[in-house]
């Protein structure tokens, strides 16, 4: 089997398993929280994506990956992890500008995210030494992934209340 192949099968098989246990036991216990409450477990999943600089790390990837893509990678993941703090310590003490914070750092994760995915796999980079990335892509990075829809989804929802 070939590894686009074995990412693309681990990707919907990762994504099944995030969003049954999303389902059966986490939105159940947020679905009802007030809505500061309900993101900060989800904005804060957020805050480890520094692990992102390790695409920029000398030696760690094998010398052909194009440094703008890792360089690119690093950085939004540095801000979003920046941000994701921020707009987590606005969310736990609940601080008024809480939910405009939540918007910014879920947008620039999320473009984060979907300018990378198709870049990483336009590179083909999945037919090289990841090491650990792989795993970070396919476990945290589809986790992070789904937890921005989440958090897109609940603050439109408080907009329609409004």
């Amino acid at each position: 089997m070939d590894n686009f192949t074995i990412i693309n099968l681990q990707a919907i098989i990762g994504t099944i398993s995030i969003i049954l246990g999303f389902n059966w036991w986490i939105k159940p216990r947020v679905a009802n929280l007030p809505l500061q409450e309900a993101l900060l477990p989800f904005v804060f999943l957020n805050t480890f994506r520094y692990l992102g600089l390790s695409f920029m790390a000398k030696d760690q990837f094998y010398s052909g990956f194009p440094s703008d893509f890792l360089n690119t990678v690093g950085i939004w993941d540095l801000s979003t992890a920046i941000l994701a703090v921020i707009a987590a310590i606005g969310l736990k003490n609940k601080w008024s500008y809480a939910i405009p914070m939540v918007w910014i750092f879920n947008i620039v994760g999320f473009t984060d995210l979907i300018t990378a995915f198709p870049q990483f796999f336009g590179l083909k980079l999945y037919d090289h030494n990841l090491g650990f990335i792989w795993l970070m892509f396919i476990t945290y990075g589809l986790t992070t992934f789904l937890s921005h829809i989440y958090i897109f989804s609940r603050l439109f929802k408080n907009l329609k209340k409004k």
